[in-house]
């Protein structure tokens, strides 16, 4: 007899913990990231930020128009 199929379970990356930190504070860590992290860390890469937009958009791929993405990260 063959083995059961495994059920699909859809993620949900906004239940996790790290989507609620980054989707809650991120802007706060803009906000305060020159006075804190530039003397270390150097100056702000806004690339860093188009990331972060992105990971948060591609956790919820269905947009205002309906269209899911199913190919990874949108352009």
């Amino acid at each position: 007899m063959a083995a059961p199929a495994a059920v699909y379970r859809p993620r949900n990356p906004q239940s996790s913990d790290y989507y609620r930190c980054v989707e809650d504070y991120f802007e706060t860590f803009l906000g305060i990231y020159d006075e804190y992290f530039s003397r270390q860390y150097g100056f702000w890469r806004p690339y860093a930020e188009q990331v972060i937009y992105r990971y948060l958009d591609a956790a919820c791929p269905v947009l205002d128009t309906g269209v899911i993405y199913t190919t990874g990260l949108p352009a």
